[in-house]
């Protein structure tokens, strides 16, 4: 073994933010029509359901919730429960389909914590007390003829504010990952944004993973990783779909540049518990993209286990990653 990251933490799902469209980019993601009838509730509630199980949560259709027209969603949630919360059954979807996520977001305070969900897939994300936009991408891993496309407000006696909401397909780019045949990740080139790659850091504030056209080495987006002054990393992580076995070897790639170079860059296979062990590139990042690449052999600590590919910064900074794959070069079965 030659990296442990000995942190029992539970990744927590986190789908960042996405430029759409930015620069006129010819990749830039092509977005259908909205899923979601009466996005912007003009029409009150007609076509979402709504629901509670917080003492005096309430959802409602209100002319203060407006960013414009005449009305916009309300979520209050009480004390208790998990959330407030509404929803709409929509069209169906098939596998690796991607969909874009975007409404307008005010908290009445600042600090309400939303989530957005489409078909077991979501985010979280943190009200402020104007109006902002939010816009994510979220990759569906199995096909659905009738998914649900449901906004919650989870703060206790919070209420929060969306309008304009639109649940829409999106046709994304092809990086050199995508293209890579036989690559166990998905969504290597971060095209859908960060959808199945999972989020951890100890480095508040600062820690941070999110994709943007600015960070492409091919296609139409990579992915930006920051780690601040504080902490030790900040990582992003995706499970392989099989298990490895002893005497099998994988090649992991990935593509890195750094903003100032000399940051701290680590592209490991990580079993899935503690100790966390597993080969791993080391390497410090450049200011022009570097290509890092190596074979590594499964030893019997990782004998029939699950592994994730992982990539994290242990310096203060930030770098642009992009085209991550993970090749089966020898099988023993």
């Amino acid at each position: 073994m030659t990296f442990a990251l000995r942190k029992p933490w539970g990744w927590g799902l986190l789908a960042l933010g996405l430029c759409q469209g930015c620069g006129g980019d010819e990749h830039a993601p092509i977005i259908g029509d909205n899923l979601v009838r009466n996005g912007s509730f003009e029409s009150g509630l007609d076509g979402w359901w709504d629901a509670t199980n917080s003492e005096g949560g309430q959802a409602s259709a209100s002319p203060e919730a407006a960013d414009l027209g005449a009305a916009g969603l309300k979520l209050y949630k009480g004390t208790g429960g998990w959330g407030t919360m509404v929803g709409q059954e929509t069209e169906g979807h098939g596998a690796w389909a991607t969909l874009q996520v975007q409404a307008r977001v005010r908290g009445a305070v600042g600090g309400e914590q939303l989530t957005f969900s489409f078909h077991s897939q979501g985010f979280e994300v943190t009200a402020e007390d104007r109006w902002r936009t939010v816009t994510r991408l979220l990759l569906m891993t199995e096909a659905s003829d009738n998914p649900s496309a449901i906004i919650a407000v989870t703060t206790d006696g919070a209420t929060a504010y969306v309008d304009d909401v639109s649940f829409s397909p999106a046709q994304v780019a092809k990086g050199e990952a995508d293209l890579t045949p036989d690559n166990q990740v998905i969504n290597g080139s971060f095209e859908s944004g960060l959808g199945l790659w999972t989020f951890w850091t100890n480095s508040f504030p600062g820690g941070m993973a999110s994709t943007s056209p600015d960070a492409k080495h091919s296609g139409y987006a990579g992915m930006v990783l920051a780690r601040g002054a504080e902490g030790t990393l900040t990582t992003v992580k995706q499970t392989l779909t099989a298990p490895v076995f002893e005497g099998e070897q994988y090649r992991i790639e990935a593509r890195v540049r750094g903003a100032n170079g000399g940051e701290a860059v680590n592209l490991c296979l990580q079993i899935n518990r503690d100790p966390w062990d597993g080969p791993c590139i080391h390497e410090k990042a450049d200011r022009e993209w570097k290509h890092l690449s190596r074979t590594v052999t499964i030893d019997a600590a990782m004998h029939d286990e699950r592994v994730g590919v992982l990539l994290s910064l242990g310096s203060e900074g930030s770098v642009q990653v992009d085209d991550v794959v993970v090749l089966r070069t020898r099988s023993v079965r």
